[in-house]
């Protein structure tokens, strides 16, 4: 029998581009779906257009969340109410081709064919991301060779708290682009409601630490519009992406590591920030300190150059 999909819709002030997202979700060639819209106290007029909507496509199911509370609660809503044996994960602003939802179903289940236990399995997608100035740029995602084991857990671990290298683990893991079992979500305690910001990459290094495998596909089946609000500040990046290293300091190899890479986030927002002077006066500081860390840190960063970079201007004014 053909499962049921459940694509997932947080909004938050999204009256301009709503419909967009939702139009695309709409499109989607798989069938069964259905789409569950959590809007997260909308100020504008988001939550009633989104109803109009829903009026005429009764596979739309649309919920209102009693405060703001946040994308990661919104996102555990979306959990409890899918009824969806896969549940995938749709931006507000973001546009997805027609065949995303099939073709990573597909990926999906070909991978889990290969062991003879289920595995935590997410899979992520490339995306096409258009910067104002309307350049576009390829954000690539990790474990898109299927010739070989997806990377897998401590180690994708480590490579989103610290860097390490990790064979075919380059890549962004945005939930934006994301797909998995819903009972993997159930399993995993879905997202964990502190975070504001960085809720995705602490979900992926909660379900890494869990054995989690990361399977992607290197074609971009998302496109991402980059637009700059409050909320998407690089201060508060660096406040929950420094979050992330606290909640999983059990991870690092010792304290001096786990100190190090506090510290390596703060470097790495100073040149996000463009504060260029501050940044080589911090980063000469912690070569002393640190020699090795801090250059073989350096060396990891450099293949996320571009992707940093876009990231940058994704998070300024």
């Amino acid at each position: 029998m053909t499962p049921l999909i459940t694509i997932g819709i947080t909004s938050f002030n999204a009256e301009r581009h709503i419909a967009r997202a939702i139009s695309s979700a709409i499109a989607q060639s798989w069938v069964p779906l259905e789409i569950v819209v959590v809007d997260d106290r909308s100020s504008d007029q988001t939550f009633e257009l989104v109803e109009q909507i829903a009026k005429e496509h009764p596979q739309l199911r649309l919920f209102r969340q009693s405060h703001n509370s946040g994308v990661a609660a919104a996102r555990n809503r979306i959990i409890a109410e899918a009824r969806g044996d896969f549940l995938t994960f749709f931006d507000d602003d973001d546009v997805s081709d027609p065949d995303r939802v099939a073709t990573q179903y597909r990926r999906i289940v070909e991978y889990e064919g290969q062991f003879p236990e289920r595995v935590p399995v997410v899979c992520h997608t490339a995306r096409r991301q258009i910067a104002r100035d309307g350049t576009e740029r390829i954000e690539r995602t990790m474990g898109c060779s299927q010739e070989k084991e997806a990377p897998h857990g401590l180690a994708v671990a480590g490579r989103l708290l610290w860097g390490e290298p990790v064979e075919d683990g380059y890549g962004a893991v945005a939930t934006c682009s994301q797909m998995a079992r819903t009972s993997t979500y159930i399993e995993l305690g879905g997202f964990d409601p502190i975070f504001r910001r960085s809720e995705d990459m602490e979900f992926c290094v909660r379900a890494a630490r869990a054995g989690g495998h990361f399977i992607g596909i290197a074609e971009p089946l998302v496109t991402q519009t980059l637009t700059y609000s409050f909320d998407k500040s690089l201060e508060k990046e660096l406040h929950y992406k420094l979050q992330v290293i606290d909640k999983h300091q059990s991870a690092f190899k010792n304290k001096e590591h786990y100190r190090f890479s506090r510290e390596w986030i703060k470097i790495k927002y100073l040149w996000l920030r463009g504060d260029r002077f501050a940044f080589i006066r911090k980063l000469v500081m912690s070569a002393i300190a640190h020699p090795l860390l801090t250059w073989s840190r350096l060396w990891y960063a450099l293949p996320q150059l571009d992707s940093n970079r876009s990231f940058s201007l994704f998070h300024r004014k």
